[in-house]
């Protein structure tokens, strides 16, 4: 029950006892008198009881939190650092790819030591919750976000949007001769111009969008036609928008904030994001977190998903990171496009693609990457 539940029963029983009245004495034989005149209750006694509710100490958060992050370190260290600057709280972190830490939380199971699992997919937190492996959150802490970016069943809650584009050197690509969608890159005029990150954990999630929209056969036929197009292979994202902006290649598959990370820095760079218009290749999928069931400190697991809510984290990420915030009320940053512009898929099911990570890998590595 939250502060705002406890203060309005705490001045609903005030307003009931003073209605009551006082009993009058109980006579020789056990009657109980006449009621009493009701009493009042002033506006200042009210401020007063819902104050005092309000002010009621909070679960001390304190100890050390644990957090498995498939998040880069360059990406949140910052949030995290000032989350323990300003709790007190000690904070490990074991930095990973997400979909390599969602396959650890499943082996260590009960006996995992990480708090907090916090994922830059949705598919890596679905399959830790396909485990059973985190706790349900708090109605308000997941109505802090949109419902898109929510795990149906409560078990994480989104914390910054990221969205598929193509990133282009405008010197060699232009808009007109891009598909509308993904699958569209599967063209002979494509050839040795096309780059991407085949184990990055977003491009596998993009993957498992694509088998649960469309199906096995034409997502295997897909990649294994992108494969016969020489095309370059990436450890990641950001080198491909290295690349593009050095002149070494014309199109990547990539989230959309490492180019603009790019020409914050450099106004000139001559790359640029296509958002497509439509399919898996134009996903908007939220970065997220869930609490470990096993965790030894949820205090703090829960206080730092909260601050992954605050306006300061929020505008870190939007700001520094130049992802979408999530949060009703903060400004994106000038760089990103309206999030309403996009054309991801409006009928996703998280808990769905995460059933079918295992089978993009699988595709993946069968079409040769």
């Amino acid at each position: 029950m939250n502060k705002k539940s406890i203060a309005l029963i705490s001045v609903l029983l005030m307003l009931f006892a003073a209605c009551a009245g006082e009993a009058g004495p109980q006579g020789e034989q056990g009657e109980q008198g006449a009621q009493g005149p009701a009493g009042e209750v002033s506006d200042a006694q009210v401020a007063a009881a819902v104050e005092a509710a309000l002010a009621e100490p909070e679960t001390e958060v304190g100890g050390t939190l644990v957090i498995y992050s498939g998040r880069k370190e360059s990406l949140v260290a910052d949030v995290i650092a000032a989350f323990a600057a300003e709790t007190g709280v000690t904070v490990e972190v074991r930095y990973a790819k997400s979909a390599a830490l969602a396959g650890t939380l499943a082996l260590e199971g009960a006996i995992s030591p990480a708090d907090v699992f916090l994922s830059q997919d949705p598919v890596s937190l679905g399959v830790v919750a396909k485990e059973g492996l985190f706790d349900v959150l708090p109605e308000d802490i997941l109505d802090n976000v949109p419902a898109w970016a929510v795990d149906q069943r409560g078990y994480w809650v989104g914390t910054s949007g990221r969205s598929r584009s193509l990133v282009i050197d405008t010197r060699d690509v232009t808009e007109s001769e891009l598909p509308g969608d993904i699958y569209g890159l599967n063209d002979e005029k494509f050839r040795g111009r096309l780059g991407l990150a085949p184990s990055n954990s977003s491009f596998i999630a993009m993957i498992a969008c694509m088998i649960e929209q469309d199906g096995e056969e034409k997502v295997a036929e897909w990649l294994s036609g992108i494969n016969s197009l020489d095309y370059g292979e990436y450890p990641k994202n950001s080198p491909q928008v290295a690349a593009a902006d050095a002149g070494e290649l014309d199109i990547g598959m990539i989230n959309h904030y490492y180019t603009l990370r790019v020409l914050a820095e450099n106004g000139d760079s001559p790359v640029k994001n296509v958002y497509l218009d439509g399919g898996c290749g134009a996903m908007v999928m939220p970065a997220g977190a869930g609490i470990l069931s096993s965790s030894q400190n949820k205090p703090a697991a829960l206080a730092f998903i909260e601050y992954l809510h605050s306006t300061s984290a929020q505008e870190h990420f939007t700001n520094t990171v130049f992802e979408f915030p999530l949060v009703p009320g903060i400004t994106p940053n000038a760089l990103l496009p309206d999030i309403n512009s996009l054309n991801s898929p409006t009928d996703l099911n998280w808990s769905a693609l995460a059933i079918w990570q295992e089978k993009a890998v699988e595709l993946i590595a069968g079409a040769g990457f």
